[in-house]
C-alpha cells in the first residue's frame, strides 16, 4: 500500500514516537473513520498499520471493529470508550500515587503515565523514589508487552501499571505483538494494575486478558 495515500492521522500514527500506544489508537481510529466509507481501503490500512505497529495490542481491537458489519459505530465506540476509561485511570491512579506517598518515578513513552504525573504535585516526582508508574502497550493473560527498561523498575520499585482494557489480548494475540524497542515483563511483577479506572490485582488483569477470544 503506498503510505503517501493515506489519511494524514495514519502517516502520523506510524512515524510519532512520543504519543504512546494510547495516543497512536486515537490516531488510528481517527485516520480509519476517513475510510470506512469504503470497505477495500479501510481493510488494506487496517493490514498495512497491523504490520508497521506489530507491538500494539489496541490494533487487534480496532482490526475487529473495521471488520465488523457497521465500522463506523464500533470505532467510535472505542474511541469514546477509550476516552472515559483515560480519565478515570489517570483519576485513580494519581490517588494510588498520593495515598501511598513518597516520590514517584516511570517507564517512559506512555501518554497515560505522564497524564497521570501532571496531576501530582511537585514533590511528588523530587527526591529518591519509592514507587514507579508504567504504561503498557499489551497485556496478555501472563505478560506485559512495554518499552525496555519497565522489566527493571517493576524489579526495583513496587509499580503500577497505568492503562486500559483496550490493551487486553488473548495469548494467541499477544504472541504475535512485538518489536525491538519492547520487552516482556511477567504480570506478577507489578504491584497493581489500574484499568479503566479499577485498581485490579495483576492475577485479575491476567484472567480478564484470558477470557478473551480471537
Amino acid at each position: 500500500m503506498d503510505e503517501a495515500t493515506l489519511p494524514p492521522a495514519l502517516r502520523e500514527a506510524v512515524t510519532v514516537t512520543t504519543a504512546g500506544a494510547t495516543g497512536v489508537a486515537r490516531l488510528v481510529i481517527e485516520g480509519l473513520l476517513e475510510l470506512v466509507h469504503d470497505p477495500r481501503a479501510a481493510g488494506e490500512a487496517t493490514e498495512f498499520l497491523i504490520a508497521r505497529l506489530p507491538g500494539y495490542a489496541p490494533m487487534w481491537h480496532i482490526a475487529n471493529a473495521v471488520r465488523s458489519p457497521e465500522p463506523a459505530e464500533a470505532l467510535r465506540r472505542i474511541r469514546a470508550e477509550l476516552d472515559h476509561a483515560v480519565e478515570n485511570t489517570v483519576k485513580v491512579a494519581a490517588d494510588w500515587v498520593a495515598e501511598r506517598g513518597g516520590p514517584v518515578t516511570f517507564a517512559p513513552s506512555s501518554s497515560i503515565v505522564a497524564q497521570v504525573l501532571a496531576q501530582l504535585p511537585p514533590e511528588a516526582q523530587t527526591g529518591e523514589p519509592v514507587l514507579a508508574l508504567a504504561g503498557a502497550d499489551a497485556i496478555g493473560p501472563n505478560t506485559v508487552l512495554n518499552i525496555r527498561g519497565t522489566r527493571e523498575l517493576a524489579e526495583r520499585l513496587p509499580t503500577l501499571v497505568v492503562t486500559t482494557a483496550l490493551k487486553l489480548v488473548p495469548e494467541s494475540v499477544f504472541a504475535r505483538l512485538g518489536a525491538p524497542v519492547f520487552e516482556h515483563i511477567p504480570l506478577e511483577a507489578f504491584a497493581a494494575v489500574v484499568l479503566d479506572g479499577e485498581v485490579l490485582t495483576p492475577a485479575e488483569v491476567g484472567r480478564r486478558a484470558a477470557a478473551l477470544t480471537e
